[in-house]
């Protein structure tokens, strides 16, 4: 059997908590009596929005596509994948929307193709699609809008965005899909993306309250920290609840016999995460399958660079270990 034949570099997804400032308002050009003052402070004071280097936040300055990508990403709270090949010709990876241009095109919510146009203003109707693909959303508002009919290319997916509560329009029951997004209107559809997120409970997916570990996930658990202990880092706690959703995941992708991080039946190891109601600061996964036993496996993963800095990463204060028909995964989170 190959040994290293099996290995896929982990993935690491960081999002950072911000204390709300107590200073006055952040931008002298955003004020309290503007629609989008509130989302522009609430978003700024968690470090998710900058202005520009002379203080102002110029929240009528269209928003790009590029832009809009990281103004998207951000408030995922993902990291994106920096060291990722794209066939855009237009987008390279010194840009700084590129890691997160290159995790929504690997999550299928960009197509691919030869140009990006990353300087493109982006309308009301793309920002609809983005957001509804990136959220996986779907719906239908009571009431739709009057300027987006049926027959409107985009018209699932602003109906999706109004289903969702994450827009009402721009009055008189008008969404305005040719219309422009600008700064201030992003920073709004941020904060309301934000309580969405901060609100979507587990959709149906249980812990059992009962499981525990079986020897061999004990064993690895083992062996990170001896790994961990050679480097002076702390150890990290092994999860029952963190384990048993990884040890669903090893199980997933021996049933349906796929290796990646991102499952058909669960999405991305963040999505599966959230969706079996662990909240976390910061997470990372290892995958392998094959190997004979703990020992092999661990030798592999810590003879891969990506995998190895997940094993080592000071930052990681739990993990779950899954073990199931030669089929691991050893997922990291910080609560």
């Amino acid at each position: 059997m190959k040994r290293l034949a099996a290995l896929l570099t982990g993935l690491l997804l960081t999002t950072t908590l911000w204390n709300p400032s107590a200073d006055a308002a952040a931008f002298p050009d955003v004020h309290p009596n503007e629609k989008a003052y509130e989302a522009v402070e609430e978003m700024a004071s968690r470090g998710l929005i900058a202005g520009f280097p002379d203080g102002t936040f110029r929240q009528n300055d269209p928003v790009t596509r590029a832009q809009n990508t990281i103004f998207l990403g951000r408030v995922q709270g993902i990291d994106g994948y920096p060291n990722a090949r794209l066939p855009y010709s237009d987008v390279a990876p010194g840009q700084a929307a590129f890691p997160y241009i290159a995790y929504y095109a690997s999550q299928n919510v960009f197509e691919l193709g030869n140009r990006f146009y990353p300087d493109t203003i982006v309308t009301r109707a793309e920002l609809a699609r983005t957001v509804v693909r990136a959220l996986r959303l779907s719906g239908t508002p009571d009431v739709p809008f009057t300027d987006v009919p049926a027959s409107h290319p985009y018209a699932s997916y602003i109906n999706a965005l109004a289903a969702n509560g994450l827009t009402n329009g721009v009055g008189n029951n008008r969404y305005d899909p040719n219309g422009i997004v600008t700064r201030g209107q992003m920073a709004i559809f941020m904060l309301n993306i934000d309580d969405f997120l901060g609100t979507d409970e587990n959709p149906g997916y249980t812990i059992d309250p009962s499981f525990v570990p079986s020897a061999i996930e004990r064993e690895i658990g083992q062996l990170v920290n001896e790994e961990r202990a050679n480097q002076g880092l702390a150890p990290v706690t092994l999860a029952n609840d963190v384990s048993f959703v990884a040890r669903t995941k090893s199980k997933d992708m021996h049933d349906r016999g796929y290796f990646d991080h991102t499952s058909p039946t669960y999405g991305s190891p963040f999505d599966m995460l959230t969706d079996f109601g662990l909240r976390y600061s910061t997470a990372g996964e290892n995958i392998a399958s094959g190997y004979v036993d703990a020992e092999a496996v661990m030798e592999g993963w810590m003879n891969s660079p990506g995998h190895r800095r997940n094993i080592l990463n000071p930052q990681f204060k739990e993990i779950g270990v899954g073990v199931y028909n030669r089929y691991y995964t050893q997922m990291f989170v910080t609560r």
